[in-house]
């Protein structure tokens, strides 16, 4: 069957029943919070001490992520006013490459995502299990049934999911920095630990391992991008992306920083790299033990609730690909009255749930995440380039700051990323280059059918 012909720009603009524009730009800025904010700060510090073996390299490991996650969101914001539809990245690629490199990385999307998705949920199901005594089986049940409930939700109603995701940003936020007044409650640890924070990195040679590190920081600030993909549903985009992109990730930044600072005010250096319960125990040891379980549940609670910006925001990449005739037709249908993507929502939540349901053997795809999408975040910087070389950005709309430093940031962090990950996890970052390799088969499949 030949994939339908891609439906018009302008008949997209113009259509009422296509995606109802109901983001504002403090709902935006929180959704982007809220989908970048998962567990990775709690778990990400203790893995780039252990790459990197001091305090001053682990900070500016995080500095380092910190600088490509804003350069890429200033890249991303740019484009996403010049095209604000839903999508993101598959709409700027597509643009800049044509339709193969755009269906490449809606490939990798498809496959990755719900897996980060799935992954989220059993981690927050482990954790509450951990708290209620809960067994396998019935963690297993409450996972499927969350992401059951979370996908109806989505299909719903994506104004409800936008308030809650919201207002789930909120607590968050509110919740991490209680974490870092506790920690920083403590006396600390003592002056000949601080001395003494350097221990042995995981990695021998020091650069592959401050580059992996800089990879572990991306896991926690993976979701830098998520605004994008929802462009078309923010409204007055020429004026509220930019805000919105901005003020989350200034948020999201200021947390990480003032967390990592918190766990290295509570915990020794050595114990930090080697704790993965980070949160737990930092907070255990100022306020006694027992307070574990607070944090044990409020990992439980952010893990679950960044499933809802996840189903919200990532089905938007295989719906874009369905206006376009890329893939199956049905994938773009909008519900004429619930006004969603419901299709390619239900192809997302049902991903997902497959991959819970399948067992925890699916979870060793999830080291393919980052090395998977690091290629295409290079040739969005590209795109750009490529945009302000058709038109320079309009008079009074949105361009990067110190354009084109952003890009040559982000590339060289590509380039150093891509680098790093074949030096320290060959296999991994193969296996990331072979799904993307996949995605140029599916392609031809499709195009020929």
């Amino acid at each position: 069957m030949e994939p339908s012909p891609p439906t018009p720009a302008s008949t997209i603009a113009s259509d009422p029943s296509r995606l109802p524009r109901h983001l504002g730009p403090w709902n935006a800025a929180l959704l982007l919070v809220t989908f970048t904010i998962g567990v990775g700060i709690l778990q990400s510090p203790g893995v780039v001490a252990a790459k990197t073996g001091s305090v001053a390299l682990s900070y500016a490991a995080w500095i380092v992520g910190a600088i490509a996650a804003v350069c890429g969101s200033l890249v991303m914001a740019e484009l996403a006013v010049r095209t604000p539809r839903s999508g993101g990245t598959t709409v700027f690629l597509r643009e800049a490459f044509g339709p193969r490199v755009a269906f490449m990385f809606g490939w990798t999307s498809i496959f990755l995502n719900p897996v980060s998705a799935a992954a989220i949920t059993i981690v927050s199901m482990r954790n509450l299990g951990s708290i209620l005594g809960l067994d396998a089986r019935t963690q297993l049940v409450l996972g499927l049934a969350w992401v059951g409930m979370i996908t109806l939700l989505n299909m719903r109603s994506s104004r409800v999911v936008g308030r809650i995701v919201g207002g789930v940003g909120l607590l968050k936020i509110s919740a991490l920095a209680a974490v870092v007044v506790v920690c920083f409650s403590g006396s600390g640890v003592t002056a000949a630990a601080t001395d003494a924070a350097i221990v042995a990195p995981e990695i021998p040679s020091p650069w592959v391992g401050f580059g992996l590190a800089v990879i572990a920081t991306m896991f926690a600030y993976d979701g830098w991008d998520g605004l994008a993909l929802v462009a078309g549903e923010v409204r007055e985009p020429k004026r509220n992306l930019p805000r919105a992109t901005l003020l989350g990730m200034g948020l999201i930044l200021a947390v990480y920083l003032a967390m990592n600072a918190g766990f290295f005010h509570a915990l020794p250096f050595a114990e930090m790299a080697t704790t993965p319960a980070l949160a737990a125990t930092a907070v255990g040891r100022v306020i006694g033990e027992n307070a574990g379980r607070f944090v044990t549940a409020f990992v439980a609670f952010s893990a679950a609730s960044t499933v809802f910006s996840s189903l919200m925001c990532n089905p938007r990449i295989v719906f874009a690909l369905a206006e376009e005739g890329q893939f199956f037709r049905s994938a773009a249908f909008v519900h004429p009255r619930w006004k969603t993507p419901v299709v390619a929502i239900a192809i997302y939540g049902t991903m997902t749930m497959l991959y819970i349901a399948s067992g925890s053997g699916f979870e060793r795809l999830t080291r393919y995440m980052i090395l998977g999408f690091l290629p295409f975040y290079g040739l969005v910087a590209i795109a750009a380039v490529l945009a302000r070389r058709r038109s320079a950005p309009v008079a009074g709309n949105y361009s990067m700051p110190l354009y084109p430093l952003p890009v040559v940031l982000m590339l060289g962090y590509v380039a150093c990323g891509i680098a790093s990950g074949f030096a320290g996890h060959f296999m991994a970052s193969l296996g990331g280059l072979l799904i993307i390799g996949s995605g140029a088969l599916i392609y031809e499949i499709f195009r020929r059918r």
